[in-house]
């Protein structure tokens, strides 16, 4: 018998996505995507964009839902020094975010291919956006693991592994809906700017670059900041201050909206995106 705390999970997922420790992944993540190759020209192009943003949209909620359940598990076995050193290894995302953010600046573009939608050759894997998801997942650990640890495993302890499974499935479908969500929303922009403008395209990258840039030393900058001096009697300086009001804001109306109203918002939201995306394919093909 499930007996589990599930809308208060799918919540605490949802907030997952916008907690101040990896705040800055979130735009991150999106500027990642936006530099993405996805078809473009056609409505057939469209429903490809659209097909693509759900699978890398699945892709990073797998990546950071892997690594929150390798970490619950060792933290709830009693291993846990390793906690200590994510600050350090969010440093190097960040830096890594920024080299990135560069390259991508000076003509870089980032290649994405899956064998339904490019049939071009390119040898580029939905391995780097899962990997992106890891990114994220640890960037975020000092922030969400508490509520993880006590939403899921403490599920798990008081009642019995198969509502313990229940609520991780909870969680992770509040924070992987909020991810494709966005991803699907960001793919229709994008192809509508391409579409009104036909020489947008070339500027796309240098766009994703600069945000990267800026999210990837905001997340260096939140850490050094974080190491340097005694946070928990600080009131931190204005950028820190001005994204975790930000995300304190959005956190409180996703809970304030409830989990039934933001889940029924995102399943539609989806399900009519996936149906834009895969059931008229099937048309194209018959004809």
């Amino acid at each position: 018998m499930i007996d589990a705390p599930l809308a208060y999970a799918f919540t605490a997922g949802a907030v997952a996505t916008v907690n101040p420790c990896g705040f800055a992944m979130l735009p991150a993540y999106l500027s990642y995507f936006l530099g993405i190759e996805v078809p473009k020209g056609t409505e057939d192009d469209r429903r490809a964009s659209v097909g693509t943003a759900l699978l890398v949209g699945a892709a990073v909620s797998l990546g950071f839902l892997v690594v929150f359940g390798i970490v619950g598990t060792l933290v709830n076995a009693g291993v846990s020094s390793f906690i200590d050193y994510v600050k350090w290894a969010t440093i190097a995302i960040g830096i890594g975010l920024v080299v990135l953010g560069i390259a991508m600046v000076r003509g870089y573009h980032l290649p994405f291919s899956t064998p339904r939608l490019d049939k071009g050759g390119r040898n580029r894997t939905l391995g780097s956006i899962f990997l992106f998801g890891v990114s994220y997942a640890i960037a975020s650990i000092s922030c969400t693991l508490p509520i993880f640890l006590v939403v899921v495993f403490g599920t798990l302890s008081r009642t019995n592994f198969a509502s313990g499974l229940a609520t991780f499935l909870a969680y992770g479908l509040g924070m992987a809906m909020v991810l494709v969500t966005l991803t699907v929303a960001l793919a229709l922009a994008k192809q509508s700017v391409v579409h009104s403008l036909k020489h947008a395209m070339r500027y796309v990258d240098k766009v994703a670059g600069g945000l990267l840039i800026v999210a990837g030393t905001y997340l260096v900058y939140y850490w050094i900041f974080n190491i340097a001096t005694d946070y928990s009697s600080s009131t931190g300086s204005g950028p820190i201050t001005f994204v975790e009001d930000l995300s304190a804001r959005i956190a409180s109306n996703i809970q304030g909206w409830g989990a039934g109203r933001v889940a029924v918002v995102l399943a539609v939201i989806i399900a009519v995106s996936a149906w834009y995306a895969f059931a008229r394919r099937r048309d194209s093909a018959r004809r």
